[in-house]
């Protein structure tokens, strides 16, 4: 990689969450100079790598099986064709990866890196000199073996603190080495929902520092847990209380604690913001008896009684963490960040969200609910009640231009 000259600082890029669309935080990145086509990004913290899909990348699709050759091939489309960029250095071999998600199911093959400017769509300031896996090649498993189109990611920004076994350029740490970043946090936080569902809400990743000005209530430090597990280098926390009101008023208002569905083994939660949704190791009858909803069956998710468009922005459920000195955070989770779509009834909102599993997963909803500093030197991760109005209009003060 090029060297950059030291300048300790804070680096930030905006990222946004869109119900019923992309359950995923996710940025909207051009690359190079002329910019690139915006292309969509992940935002994965339950992941390592940062790769993009780069000149005549195809999608392969079609088979059921593992690394099997599939009768469906696509042209990915936005993808940054770096050739064409006359600020990129590189190509490098060194950068080169293969990157494997859920199982194999779906392979990503990056033969080469390269190095060139991210910039963005508002006034958030570009990042020069940036390496990032050129990849020309996608394998998706999929049940079907006709050509309808396949769901496929154009590019995955990987956060995880993971070994990178299978090599290719680590963001976060390069940065850090770099001398760009004057502190090895990194935070995530999003403004409060837009009045319009089908409105994107926007949100802030800052790589260098933990703003106090972006959340409210108490900052708790959890310990991650993550360190602790066979396969480390994820983000880790304990179980939450779950806390609702039922939608109907009924208890006259007042807050019910949820039970786990096997209160003497709860899990440890994956905080990662790469995942649609979230996973709850809950008792479905006790959070329909509290909240008010009901399954939508045939489906093992949730509904609310309305149109997704017409849910209360203000109906929700809590998560009530508690932190290493005793300090309680409880983040509200909007029933409309879980909307995915019309449910199985009239006039009624399937919500991605499952209940009564043996994992807990605090996917993309809960990101975009929640403010989120993760330290991994300290191998902590920092919870508070995030979506604070006009907290993500615009870039933090003192960026590094």
């Amino acid at each position: 990689m090029v060297a950059v000259a030291p300048a300790a600082s804070t680096l930030a890029i905006p990222v946004f969450y869109q119900p019923m669309i992309d359950q995923q935080v996710i940025a909207n990145i051009s690359w190079g100079t002329p910019a690139s086509k915006v292309i969509p990004t992940v935002v994965d913290t339950g992941s390592y790598g940062f790769w993009v899909a780069g000149p005549d990348a195809i999608v392969n699709s079609g088979s059921p099986y593992l690394g099997q050759m599939g009768s469906c091939n696509q042209t990915i489309d936005p993808a940054f064709h770096w050739p064409e960029s006359s600020s990129h250095s590189g190509p490098y071999d060194e950068g080169k990866a293969v990157f494997l998600y859920g199982g194999g199911g779906k392979r990503i093959v990056c033969p080469t890196a390269v190095n060139d400017t991210m910039s963005f769509h508002n006034d958030y300031p570009p990042i020069e000199n940036v390496q990032v896996a050129s990849c020309d090649f996608i394998q998706i498993k999929s049940s079907s073996t006709t050509c309808r189109g396949a769901h496929y990611d154009k590019s995955i920004m990987g956060l995880a603190p993971i070994p990178a076994i299978q090599g290719g350029p680590l963001l976060h740490s390069e940065l850090l080495k770099q001398g760009r970043l004057g502190s090895g946090v990194f935070s995530t936080w999003f403004d409060a929902q837009p009045a319009d569902i089908n409105e994107p809400q926007v949100g802030t990743l800052l790589f260098g520092a933990v703003p106090a000005d972006k959340y409210t209530g108490d900052l708790v430090t959890l310990r991650n847990s993550g360190y602790e597990r066979a396969e480390t280098g994820y983000y880790y926390v304990g179980m939450p209380e779950v806390r609702a009101v039922h939608i109907n008023g009924e208890g006259d208002g007042k807050k019910t604690t949820i039970p786990a569905a096997n209160p003497d083994k709860l899990p440890q939660c994956l905080a990662d913001s790469g995942t649609w949704g979230m996973t709850l190791p809950t008792d479905d009858k006790a959070f329909y008896a509290a909240t008010g909803l009901e399954a939508d069956r045939p489906f093992i998710s949730p509904r609310y009684p309305a149109a997704c468009a017409d849910i209360p922005v203000d109906a929700a459920f809590e998560l009530v963490f508690t932190g290493t000195d005793g300090k309680t955070a409880s983040v509200k989770i909007p029933y409309r960040s879980l909307a995915e779509g019309e449910g199985q009834a009239p006039n009624t909102c399937r919500l991605n969200l499952q209940l009564g599993d043996n994992g807990c997963t605090l996917g993309g909803t809960f990101y975009a609910s929640a403010f989120i500093a993760h330290d991994d030197e300290a191998r902590t991760v920092q919870i508070a009640q995030g979506a604070v109005a006009g907290s993500a209009q615009g870039p933090p003060k003192g960026l590094r231009l």
